[in-house]
């Protein structure tokens, strides 16, 4: 079995990975401006097919290379939920989608980018799937926000830490019954993220408590946030 892979904050893999990112949301987010609704329906749709192949090929691939394992490799992580959300919500938006992918799958995937943990090990085709998998969670309910007018709900803040509960009840369950590690229930990861507190279990409530204060910083972001002037 592969062992997971650290890449180095502040290394320059780590500073191109951020970079491409940030340019890369920046080039689409302006396409979806300028674009008609016409062409711009196509390009959602398109990033949105792009997103959900990658988590299918993603499967085969580490079948592929042998890695693949029902402990590891299932897309069961936060972030693998969200990136398939994220693929759905571009071909058909949602507004409780968009809401869970606005408040908590962005500051997941947006730690995730700043300290990447690859968990089968390095691979460059995974690096790219990582990095554009991480950036559509992030940059698609910018999107829908900025480019289609969506708006989070002032109710939005409590449903999505219920959905995150609920969430963890079944992923535990998972863990418990496959002897795995999915969204870090059972075991920390090994990247250094202020976010990480203590051993097991103790780590677990700072998540629940610094994911809380992330929900609510993205809500209050996103609710400031006002329709294009045209």
């Amino acid at each position: 079995m592969t062992d997971p892979v650290v890449i180095e904050p502040l290394s320059s893999l780590w500073w191109i990975g951020i970079v491409v990112s940030i340019l890369t949301s920046i080039i689409i987010i302006q396409i979806g401006i300028r674009v008609p609704p016409d062409k711009r329906r196509v390009l959602m749709v398109s990033l949105g097919v792009l997103i959900l192949v990658l988590e299918a090929w993603q499967q085969f691939y580490f079948s592929h290379l042998g890695v693949w394992t029902v402990e590891k490799s299932l897309p069961i992580h936060l972030c693998g939920i969200s990136a398939i959300i994220a693929g759905i919500m571009m071909i058909r938006s949602d507004q409780n989608g968009f809401e869970f992918l606005a408040l908590i799958g962005s500051p997941g995937a947006l730690h995730a980018i700043l300290t990447p943990q690859l968990n089968h090990g390095y691979d460059i085709l995974l690096l790219y799937k990582y990095y554009i998998s991480h950036t559509a969670i992030i940059l698609f309910p910018l999107f829908l926000a900025i480019v289609q007018g969506y708006r989070v709900r002032s109710s939005s803040w409590l449903k999505v830490v219920i959905m995150v509960q609920i969430l963890i009840i079944f992923i535990g369950t998972a863990n418990y019954l496959l002897n795995s590690n999915y969204m870090y229930l059972a075991e920390r990861p090994l990247v250094d993220n202020p976010m990480i507190i203590g051993e097991w279990p103790w780590y677990i409530i700072g998540f629940e408590l610094l994911g809380l204060i992330h929900i609510l910083i993205f809500y209050f972001g996103y609710r400031k946030m006002r329709p294009l002037p045209f």
